[in-house]
């Protein structure tokens, strides 16, 4: 009977360490901050960061819902959406950065995966993802085009906002599940001798690639890199965003709440650096986030197979 247990044991031991292994577990290098938006990590309106202590708060009324990995968060597109503290360098302070999420909905009209105006006026270039829509650069005007990702990477500085913004269609709103990537960082010496070589119309007076604040951008979607690029600002009076970043709505300078999302959020992540194209495949390959549950299981057992010994 002791030999049975055993072999028992053993047996289990091997399934948990080869199920493990089996299953890749999400990059933890510089990450700051992971909204898992399970069950069990949702307290009233409060969402747990499971990994930081940037916890974020619900607003509306959404509903827990299956998920990519195990629940998500399901946003009505008439009200709901997540406010997100701003943490690290995504939005409290200057520096490179990751923003990670998956996400599904068959919504056909525009809205935002995140984004905050801080600019003031007419100029809408904070920062964001938003879905379905083309922007008139320059004004607060979203108009519906299906399929066009259109992505804001910028900084704010006592004048406006400046930075990089492009468009990519891409069909995202087919009721599937997506991952969705947007990372920035400090643009390297061939990145920057690519941006020196671009003519430079004659009513720009400078180019402020010298001594200047240059990013580069780099999105990605279902692992693949569908866009990019380098933009630079002056380095004079740069400042990091202050408002609250909405997840799933547009926050709009504090004033208003644009651009509902109707769909599901799952496995928010933020990290203070930009993730590689290898680690965006890795994490997108991860089938487990960080759980420990195979861990957990294999104590539960050693304990019951004990207590029967």
């Amino acid at each position: 009977m002791k030999n049975l247990m055993l072999l028992l044991t053993f047996t289990v031991v091997g399934f948990m360490l080869i199920a493990n292994a089996s299953a890749k577990t999400i990059v933890t290098d510089g990450l700051v901050s992971y909204w898992t938006f399970d069950r069990t990590n949702i307290k009233d309106r409060t969402v747990e960061d499971v990994w930081g202590e940037n916890d974020a708060t619900i607003v509306g009324n959404p509903k827990i819902g299956d998920g990519y990995l195990k629940q998500g968060l399901e946003l009505d597109g008439l009200g709901d959406y997540v406010s997100l503290p701003n943490v690290g360098n995504f939005g409290s302070r200057i520096g490179p950065y990751t923003f990670e999420a998956w996400f599904k909905t068959n919504q056909k009209r525009w809205s935002a995966i995140y984004k905050v105006n801080e600019c003031g006026g007419n100029n809408n270039m904070g920062q964001g993802i938003l879905i379905n829509t083309v922007i008139k650069l320059g004004h607060t005007v979203y108009e519906t085009k299906e399929d066009i990702l259109f992505t804001h990477r910028s900084t704010k500085s006592g004048n406006g906002c400046a930075g990089g913004a492009g468009g990519s269609e891409q069909p995202v709103s087919d009721g599937e599940w997506h991952h969705i990537v947007l990372t920035s960082r400090s643009a390297n010496d061939k990145e920057l001798d690519k941006l020196r070589n671009v003519p430079v119309p004659p009513q720009i007076k400078h180019r402020p690639v010298h001594g200047g604040n240059c990013l580069t951008g780099d999105f990605y979607l279902d692992m693949k890199h569908v866009s990019g690029g380098t933009g630079c600002t002056l380095p004079n009076d740069v400042r990091p965003y202050t408002l609250p970043i909405f997840l799933g709505a547009v926050n709009d300078n504090g004033k208003n709440v644009l651009g509902f999302f109707q769909g599901v959020f799952d496995e928010v992540r933020i990290y203070d650096r930009a993730l590689t194209h290898e680690e965006v495949i890795r994490n997108y390959e991860s089938g487990i986030g960080l759980s420990v549950e195979p861990i957990q299981k294999l104590s539960t057992v050693w304990g019951a197979l004990k207590a029967k010994r």
